[in-house]
């Protein structure tokens, strides 16, 4: 069973069937969920489709110089059901004030919606079989690899079709894909070699790439091989390397709070012009990158996704608001209202949650520091980071620190021997004068690269703290 190809209209039936005197909006999705678990080199379980289809209903209340806000969703598309879940959201507004005199949701969607590319064809035309062959390939990349075994993973994919509308008159649908894959690489040896090691995969893409996968199983059981040599990393204040994939779990969650109208309204956002970063350190919000899981043609609000300036040149440029923060500042809107995100974490059932002004892709300028070569000869003598485990920084604080799964000794400019075990950690953003990884970023690398939230290039930070026990 596959999904139409074309985008659910269940928000547009549902809002004709709303009777509201005050604002509304109703966001609808239809869902086909497909999964592939595996233990070692054998399929333990196929689902899918799962399929789902449930809508949110939010209503506001304006009262004087607030808003009173609320919020319920379900999945009874009957009469009997939105009517309860709209009494509900009613309900619920005399208990949920919000310092803003009005909101401003968007009237009509933009005379030419824009183009993101989110949507994987393949899955749209070949849901079960396409994840199927995926992992055939997958499989057969370990075909002769001796002592490296995949030890479990799954790929599981989401088809969402989703659809706004509002009582300001908008009406609005795209559909997308999401695919989450993990995999635990393991390599092994005899009882008289080192213990096993393992490498760990989790990524967020919005296609299948099976073209890319000798490769990166190549990479893969090297590092888990890595993983069992490897020693413990130096304790001490040290330049590190950190390719995008480390920088993805560490920025979004950062830039997505402190760089928000809900950072600004609890006084704790950066001033628009203070200086945050090195100079020739310019960071985006662009929910347009092409495949990015973060990316939407639409926010979840309805306002057309855009390339927005951060950081320029290491100055705070802008800020980033939903529709609630901005009418407590008396703004528009930015693009940045989005659903299921808790603590840095997609949840699949979006309509399950409400929006909140976050970031959608991060994204950071190349800069003039070369390859990851030559970033690791500048570095001299200190740590390339592969792999930091549960990283997630207080978005508040901004303070972050990982476990050091895997990475690699740098000395006299070159990659030297494994390093694993310790933690890895800083400190984002700072007050002016206090040490901080965007005020410490000594050299910036040429070439951005795509990975979960994030499009840009390996940073040589010139000082985090590592906390090991090795020399």
């Amino acid at each position: 069973m596959s999904p139409s190809p074309e985008t659910a209209d269940a928000a547009f039936r549902l809002a004709d069937r709303i009777r509201s005197e005050q604002p509304w909006e109703v966001f609808a999705e239809r869902i086909h969920r497909y999964e592939v678990h595996w233990n070692g080199l054998r399929i333990e379980m196929v689902r899918g489709p799962i399929v789902l289809e449930g809508y949110a209903v939010r209503v506001f209340r304006c009262r004087n110089d607030k808003t009173g806000v609320g919020f319920q969703a379900s999945t009874d598309v009957s009469e009997e059901g939105l009517r309860t879940a709209t009494e509900d959201a009613e309900g619920l507004t005399r208990y949920s004030e919000f310092p803003a005199k009005k909101v401003d949701l968007p009237a009509t969607a933009p005379p030419s919606t824009p183009t993101v590319e989110i949507r994987d064809p393949r899955l749209w035309e070949r849901p079960a079989e396409s994840l199927g062959e995926y992992v055939e390939t997958l499989f057969g990349a370990f075909d002769g690899k001796h002592g490296v075994v995949p030890s479990f993973g799954s790929v599981r994919a989401t088809l969402s079709e989703s659809s706004l509308a509002n009582s300001f008159g908008l009406r609005t649908a795209h559909a997308g894909t999401s695919i989450d894959f993990e995999v635990a690489v393991k390599a092994f040896g005899g009882p008289e070699g080192p213990p096993p090691g393992e490498y760990w995969v989790n990524e967020t893409t919005r296609r299948l790439e099976p073209e890319r996968l000798p490769d990166q199983v190549e990479q893969w059981c090297r590092y888990a091989q890595d993983v069992r040599q490897a020693s413990p990393p130096p304790t001490g204040d040290l330049p590190v390397v950190l390719p995008a994939s480390v920088s993805s779990g560490i920025l979004p969650l950062v830039i997505g709070f402190q760089f928000t109208g809900s950072a600004r309204l609890r006084k704790i956002a950066p001033e628009i012009g203070r200086t945050v970063g090195i100079a020739g350190l310019s960071l985006h919000d662009d929910g347009r990158v092409p495949w990015a899981a973060s990316s939407f043609p639409l926010d979840d609000e309805g306002t057309p996704s855009r390339r927005r300036t951060l950081i320029a040149n290491g100055v705070v440029s802008e800020l980033m608001y939903d529709a609630l923060h901005a009418g407590a500042f008396d703004l528009p809107p930015t693009g940045n209202a989005v659903r299921g995100m808790e603590f840095g974490f997609r949840d699949w059932r979006r309509f399950l949650h409400r929006p909140v002004g976050t970031a959608t892709t991060v994204v950071v300028d190349p800069g003039s520091g070369g390859s990851d070569a030559e970033l690791i000869e500048t570095a001299g003598d200190g740590v390339w980071v592969q792999q930091l485990g549960w990283a997630i920084p207080d978005p508040i604080s901004t303070a972050f620190g990982g476990e050091l799964r895997i990475g690699y000794r740098i000395r006299n400019g070159k990659l030297a021997e494994s390093v694993r075990g310790g933690t890895v950690g800083g400190v984002v953003l700072a007050p002016p004068g206090a040490p901080s990884m965007l005020a410490s970023v000594a050299a910036i690398g040429s070439t951005p690269t795509l990975t979960d939230g994030v499009q840009m290039p390996t940073l040589l930070v010139r000082s985090l703290t590592v906390a090991g026990s090795g020399r």
